[in-house]
């Protein structure tokens, strides 16, 4: 994979111009506030941080937490005030400490959920992972455009990078839902299609997301689930 700093630079720029345009957001019934999902992003890059580090003296890395569900349930309790400034604070500054420790580390074999290298971890944790809270940010409140506009700039990034398909898999099904957002469903079943042919097991999911209900009656997105 190709351009990881890059990545990680572009994915600082995209949280800053997140920053820039919601203070003073409305409260929504909906998702979380910007604080809190810059928190979530923070405390994820933290974790990953931490293995890194040990990774970098020669140390057995710490695995990532197995259930996911409750880990993110304490972070979110704890974090449930936080300001955007405070949240977007701490999610720079461990961007700065993860692009210092790719640096430092390069790219070497490092096992982090589905990651087989330092490079593939650092983009899941610190692009995919954010671009797509910041996208559903976005779409949960109305703004279609702009969040499928991440979508559609993280894929390809991620393609010209030339990130391995088991990174590029979520991004491709997340321009999916955003195209069906949209009404383009014909493009939607295009992505889907390339999804399901690089990971087997997303046709059940696929077939379960509400998200996707409006392909619900469509033949080919029905052919599409059988394969």
């Amino acid at each position: 994979m190709k351009d990881v700093l890059h990545l990680l630079e572009s994915e600082r720029e995209a949280e800053r111009r997140f920053v820039a345009e919601t203070p003073g957001e409305r409260d929504f019934p909906k998702g979380w506030s910007a604080g809190l999902l810059m928190a979530h992003i923070a405390a994820w890059r933290e974790r990953l941080r931490g293995s890194l580090i040990e990774a970098s003296r020669g140390e057995p890395a710490s695995e990532p937490p197995i259930d996911i569900e409750a880990v993110n349930a304490a972070q979110l309790a704890r974090d449930a005030g936080v300001s955007l400034e405070e949240g977007a604070a701490r999610a720079e500054a461990m961007l700065v400490d993860q692009i210092e420790l790719w640096a430092t580390l390069g790219d070497r074999p490092f096992s982090w959920f589905t990651a087989k290298t330092t490079g593939e971890a650092l983009v899941r944790n610190s692009y995919l992972h954010p671009r797509t809270h910041l996208a559903e940010h976005y779409l949960e409140r109305g703004d279609r455009t702009r969040g499928v506009e991440i979508f559609e700039d993280t894929l390809g990034e991620l393609r010209r990078a030339e990130t391995p398909g088991h990174v590029l898999v979520p991004a491709i099904y997340n321009l999916a839902y955003g195209r069906v957002a949209q009404g383009r469903q014909d493009e939607a079943l295009e992505l889907l299609a390339e999804a399901f042919s690089m990971r087997d097991a997303l046709r059940s999911d696929a077939a379960a997301d509400p998200r996707l209900a409006p392909l619900k009656t469509n033949p080919r997105f029905q052919a599409l689930l059988i394969g």
